[in-house]
């Protein structure tokens, strides 16, 4: 794949797929809803495991994995990740930090979440919080190798 790539995912509710909308040049984009168990300690940390759920109740914690596969011939350069938090979740952080940022205003601006600001209740600026997320964006400043794939995932919870 030459040039950039764009590709945005939609993961309305909680389906463990979403469709793939990609703007720019062929690409797959799918994405992985699982729920998060905690079970005993292993020398005394809770053991996590993430399972494909049949049933949410608020509060569950889930992983929404993003994977993007480049089927092309040559590396895809400039790959963007835009997935708006679905409906159902209140975002819940990440693991994959690199190239990320996160959006308070419908997707409008992106940014740290630290840096960002919100009106408050009195009009005047406050800090934007997990709750306040709308999208997450990972603008990869590595290529995907032709052939090869790259995943990366956030955390939300069930309101």
């Amino acid at each position: 794949m030459r040039g950039r790539l764009f590709a945005y995912i939609l993961a309305a509710g909680l389906g463990a797929a979403a469709p793939m909308v990609a703007a720019q040049e062929k690409g797959a984009l799918t994405s992985t809803v699982e729920l998060e168990k905690v079970s005993g300690a292993d020398s005394g940390k809770p053991v996590q495991s993430y399972v494909a759920p049949d049933v949410v109740v608020p509060g569950d914690r889930v992983r929404v994995t993003l994977l993007f596969a480049n089927p092309g011939s040559s590396p895809a350069t400039g790959v963007r990740i835009v997935n708006p938090i679905p409906a159902g979740l209140v975002f819940d952080g990440t693991d994959d930090r690199a190239d990320f940022s996160v959006s308070v205003d419908g997707g409008k601006s992106f940014g740290d979440l630290a840096g960002l600001t919100l009106p408050g209740a009195d009009g005047s600026p406050r800090a934007a919080t997990d709750a306040d997320v709308t999208h997450v964006r990972w603008l990869w400043s590595t290529a995907v190798p032709a052939g090869g794939s790259r995943s990366v995932a956030f955390f939300g919870r069930v309101k």
